[in-house]
């Protein structure tokens, strides 16, 4: 028995108690401005009495890093010999000119139980950044991994008939889902030209996830209404989107298309002010509360007998209450001289 033991402990593997640390750049080599990229930093250790990782400050040059943080990961590897179990940090990273992203160098130092400091050396990591060929608006370029666009058309009449008449009211509402990709990255796609007969309603971005919380995307809804104060057709042109897909590294185009809408006159003015200068009277709510008036009179009257009496009583008792008792004559009236 104590030979098996001592065997199994012999094939066992020996934790040391050792630390390292690794960081690696997932992103395709060629990156166009805008195109997130990932920086992922990994502490490995063969024991769990180490110490909680302390991660570093990542510096970039030549871009930033984005506020989302997905969750830590666990993983796991096999390095000589030895079963390692690592936390991955990973955060996205994004460029937003041409040029080089670059992370410069690090070294960090790790603390393990029973063994001396370990200085690690992480090496810089690199990688270019261009414009794609094509580019016509630089400050509407939108670089994605998948983009879709949808849209609905809201009218509001004034009334229930079927015809718009001046002074309705057409809604365009666009939804853009778009992934890797942040909401000031997305251009304007409605616009209402100041004097004109349209209004902008307020934009509505929301941030798509999945899984355990993770930040993939963004949403964005708007809203454009048209008022036309004159009858005729309203032509609503089509909407068009040019973005970089990323996934392919190719052109794309959305388009939405357009509608037409007809506006005759509007309604009837006069009959409008003669609607306006009568004085609405809400004859059915008036003549309940007469009615019921009425019948509270008529149960008085019936029922005049019993309510005197109860009166009377309710005086009596109270005429009882109140009443005043004589006190005898409790002061001695002889007293001595």
């Amino acid at each position: 028995m104590k030979a098996f033991i001592a065997l199994l402990l012999l094939w066992l593997p020996v934790a040391y108690a050792e630390m390292d640390v690794t960081r690696e750049l997932v992103a395709p080599d060629h990156l166009v401005p805008g195109q997130p990229a990932t920086v992922a930093i990994t502490f490995w250790t063969d024991s769990w009495f180490n110490p909680a990782p302390d991660w570093p400050v990542m510096p970039v040059e030549n871009g930033n890093l984005l506020n989302a943080t997905p969750p830590n990961q666990l993983v796991s590897r096999q390095s000589r010999g030895i079963s390692w179990s690592g936390v991955r940090l990973e955060r996205k990273v994004v460029a937003w000119d041409q040029g080089e992203l670059h992370l410069p160098a690090l070294e960090i130092t790790l603390h393990s139980s029973g063994q001396p400091p370990k200085t690690v050396q992480l090496t810089a990591l690199a990688r270019k950044v261009s414009w794609p060929s094509g580019v016509e608006q630089p400050d509407r370029f939108l670089p994605a991994s998948s983009l879709s666009l949808q849209q609905e058309w809201q009218t509001y009449p004034a009334t229930s008939d079927k015809q718009l008449h001046v002074g309705d009211v057409v809604e365009r509402i666009v939804t853009l889902k778009a992934t890797d990709v942040t909401s000031s990255q997305i251009p304007t796609l409605l616009y209402a030209i100041p004097g004109s007969e349209t209004q902008k309603m307020a934009v509505q971005n929301t941030v798509l996830t999945r899984g355990r919380d993770e930040q993939v995307g963004v949403a964005r809804v708007e809203r454009l209404r048209y008022l036309p104060t004159q009858p005729g057709s309203l032509s609503i042109p089509p909407l068009q989107l040019r973005w970089w897909d990323t996934t392919h590294q190719q052109w794309q185009q959305a388009i939405l298309p357009g509608a037409q809408y007809r506006f005759v006159p509007a309604r009837d003015v006069g009959s409008e002010k003669i609607l306006r200068a009568k004085i609405p009277f809400a004859w059915a709510s008036d003549a309940l509360w007469l009615l019921l008036a009425l019948l509270f009179l008529i149960l008085l009257w019936f029922c005049r007998q019993p309510l005197f009496r109860a009166c009377r009583f309710l005086w009596q008792r109270i005429r009882f209450i109140y009443r005043v008792i004589p006190l005898p004559n409790l002061i001695p009236d002889r007293r001595k001289s």
